[in-house]
């Protein structure tokens, strides 16, 4: 029998409050329960209060699979929470809480003998916010030892704290996931506004030691990029209804492929087809199958 992928998040994991509704988010608890329906053995390590918000996060998630056993529980900080107001074609915008669970993660005991039976491991920017936070996530790399590690930027915006941990992050990683935007806050970040985007990419994949970037293109699809190959999927047209966690959907999709050897096209076809299908439902851990992802027909 096939042993499945172990696959895990590393981050915040919170409430996506909307006007009307919530849902559960955070880029790193999206991506593992969208490996989990990949068919992985998939877990989160987070951290969230001694509260209701926290106890119901654990549950939905324990529901579809995900294992929860290292996730924390804060005796004196909130559940984190992101007031999400959605623009035109489902565009979000966020607004972040502060000061909460997510934000007092440790490498504990727990989380430094499970991270070296890791197959793949995401973290972004938000959770490294502060610096409790941020050292456990750098120790926690430096424990997942024969892990692919997917640095996937999510940026809230730009300052000289944020550009430190971007630094420190991609110095670190084996796959580096960002949009159109971020690259463009990368590229002048960096001095290289005026560079070829191509260009750009290929010399940050040479200075960090990276193996592949991957650039969400929104509608228009993903561009996969490795030192010797190059790839642009169109992906797939959708009515979008909430884009919120579309990437981190992508994401999943992604680092699913490359465990199971696909090709770069089988790669983009899969992330993208699962990203777009997370555009059409609201929330970001909408249910699927793989008829429904099927069903969106040809690129």
């Amino acid at each position: 029998m096939t042993i499945p992928h172990k696959i895990a998040g590393l981050g915040e994991l919170l409430w996506d409050i909307y006007d009307d509704r919530r849902h559960a988010g955070g880029a790193p608890a999206n991506f593992a329960l969208h490996a989990r329906r990949c068919g992985a053995d998939a877990l989160l390590l987070s951290r969230v209060g001694n509260d209701q918000a926290g106890r119901d996060l654990k549950a939905l998630l324990a529901r579809n699979g995900v294992d929860v056993s290292a996730i924390q529980t804060s005796p004196d900080k909130p559940t984190g929470s992101v007031r999400v107001h959605l623009g035109p074609a489902g565009a979000p915008r966020f607004e972040c809480s502060r000061d909460t669970a997510f934000d007092q993660l440790e490498c504990d005991q727990v989380w430094r003998t499970l991270l070296p039976s890791l197959d793949a491991l995401l973290y972004g920017v938000l959770a490294q916010r502060e610096e409790t936070s941020r050292n456990a996530i750098r120790a926690c790399l430096h424990h997942a030892d024969k892990a692919l590690l997917l640095f996937d930027l999510n940026l809230r915006g730009w300052n000289d704290s944020t550009r430190d941990i971007v630094l420190n992050s991609l110095s670190m990683c084996d796959i580096v996931k960002m949009n159109e935007t971020e690259l463009a806050i990368l590229q002048q970040a960096l001095d290289a506004g005026k560079m070829d985007r191509q260009d750009f990419l290929l010399s940050l994949l040479h200075s960090y030691n990276i193996k592949m970037a991957a650039v969400t293109l929104g509608s228009r699809g993903c561009w996969l990029l490795t030192p010797d190959q190059n790839l642009h999927h169109p992906g797939f047209r959708v009515r979008a209804v909430d884009t919120t966690g579309c990437g981190d959907a992508f994401a999943a999709g992604l680092i699913w492929s490359i465990l199971n050897k696909a090709s770069l096209e089988e790669m983009a076809e899969f992330a993208n087809r699962l990203g777009a299908f997370v555009a059409t439902r609201q929330g970001a851990m909408p249910e699927w199958s793989q008829d429904d992802l099927a069903a969106l027909g040809e690129a």
